[in-house]
């Protein structure tokens, strides 16, 4: 409808040319015009295909122009033809007197301007539909530039994390080799369900939830009681769709650089709360402020806040708070919403 209602000054535009080409009063000026004008919207969108099949800087200039030109010279011809079979069936119509002309002959004189006018108008379809094509390849390279960005910085997230957890069993076998082998088990179990959640775009909250309490089981066979976690999620943030692997690296920051620096350890926070445009989950831990400080070396935060504003523009945001001896994470971003 909106198409349509567009050819409307151009409709009006061609009457008033017709008008004043030939002899010709409102009424038949109206009865000829409209119909044309209807015509000539949908003739007008078969260049889509044209425009596609024959592609700006890939298709030669000169079999452009004769494929463009030859449309729109039958285009033209075909306008031509169905004006003056409307003609006569308007002269029936609306009847002159003897002595008068009949329209279809007062009508051949504004035949060439009518010529004219369909080619340009055919002509500049083709030009508004390349724009429309490029625009359309834009967004596309936009798209898929997006998805590759994120394709690789989810990829980045498994070895590091596998990285650390191969350190952490290391660190387990000289000490406690049964806990090592429970971690290992953990661990596989946790690999298994990253990998099969990380094929997909977007998943839901508790998804992504019930992943980091998978990982949270694995940290607690190395760290026992010093790894306590309490959870205050409220029941609607469960359905939001988010990007997967985006808790694990803030609960690993907060066990890494919170709980190990503390002997004796020390509890995780994580509570979520829905809105009506989205959700804000918090992560909170304590730690050692005269311990040395390598957080700034890893690639968790950096990782999460690249993802979020590859996936979601300005929609999302990553904040970090320090007070004292505590390190909250604030993630808020819209529920199931993209770039």
């Amino acid at each position: 409808m909106l198409y349509l209602s567009a050819w409307i000054p151009l409709g009006a535009l061609l009457g008033l040319v017709l008008s004043m080409s030939a002899t010709i009063n409102c009424k038949e000026t109206a009865a000829v015009t409209a119909p044309l004008t209807l015509l000539l919207a949908f003739v007008c969108l078969s260049p889509w295909y044209s425009c596609r099949f024959l592609p700006l800087g890939s298709a030669p200039v000169w079999k452009l122009l004769t494929n463009h030109l030859l449309a729109a010279v039958v285009l033209s011809g075909g306008v031509l033809l169905t004006a003056r079979l409307l003609a006569a069936g308007v002269a029936t119509v609306f009847p002159e007197p003897l002595e008068a002309p009949a329209l279809d002959q007062r009508f051949r004189q504004a035949l060439p301007v009518l010529a004219g006018m369909s080619i340009l108008l055919y002509l500049l379809a083709i030009a508004l539909h390349y724009v429309l094509l490029a625009v359309q390849s834009r967004r596309q390279a936009e798209v898929l530039a997006r998805e590759a960005e994120l394709k690789a910085l989810k990829a980045q997230i498994n070895p590091h994390f596998l990285f650390n957890s191969l350190h952490s069993i290391s660190a387990l076998t000289s000490v406690d080799a049964a806990r090592a082998r429970d971690m290992c088990i953990r661990l596989s179990d946790f690999l298994r369900s990253s990998l099969r959640l990380g094929e997909r775009v977007t998943i839901p909250f508790s998804e992504e939830l019930a992943l980091a309490r998978n990982y949270l089981d694995v940290e607690q066979v190395r760290f026992g009681q010093r790894l306590r976690v309490m959870e205050e999620i409220e029941e609607g943030c469960g359905d939001c769709e988010v990007p997967p692997l985006l808790v694990q690296p803030l609960v690993e920051n907060a066990i890494k650089h919170g709980i190990a620096t503390l002997v004796e350890g020390g509890e995780i926070s994580l509570r979520g709360r829905r809105s009506r445009d989205g959700m804000r989950f918090v992560i909170e831990n304590p730690f050692d402020p005269e311990a040395p400080s390598s957080r700034k070396n890893g690639i968790g935060l950096a990782n999460v806040r690249n993802r979020l504003e590859a996936r979601y523009g300005n929609a999302a945001r990553l904040e970090i708070q320090v007070e004292k001896d505590r390190y909250r994470v604030i993630l808020s971003l819209p529920c199931g919403a993209t770039k």
